[in-house]
């Protein structure tokens, strides 16, 4: 029972934080060129949405939608979130830089293992 304690602690700690950090560096960016370029960023956005090479705001918004879905299913966010951080590597390699995917990848991991650690409790709760 601990264990699962301090692995639902530790994974929302560190999601909180990574997402934070991460929701002030790309929103502010994001903020200013929507000020600066207005609706043509906005077009700008929906072409890099699938580009991953050459921008990162793409993985940004994809981890953003599996930390959104983790609140409700934990596994199914955290698979979102590592299958987008393994990706983000594989199309950007090192050219675009993978230090994005590193925490993306450890919020995911963490969540991964306390949903298995809940779904493991259920089954043998529900066994007895």
């Amino acid at each position: 029972m601990k264990t699962k304690k301090v692995l639902k602690y530790v994974s929302r700690i560190w999601g909180i934080i990574v997402t934070s950090l991460w929701v002030l560096i790309f929103g502010v960016l994001i903020g200013e060129k929507l000020i600066e370029e207005g609706f043509t960023y906005l077009i700008e956005i929906s072409k890099n949405l699938f580009n991953w090479h050459d921008d990162p705001t793409g993985f940004f918004i994809t981890y953003l939608i599996g930390y959104a879905i983790i609140w409700w299913k934990p596994l199914w966010g955290s698979i979102i979130i590592i299958f987008a951080s393994t990706m983000y590597v594989i199309i950007a390699g090192f050219d675009g830089p993978p230090i994005f995917a590193i925490p993306a990848f450890s919020v995911g991991l963490f969540y991964l293992i306390y949903s298995i650690t809940l779904t493991k409790n259920k089954i043998i709760y529900s066994a007895n």
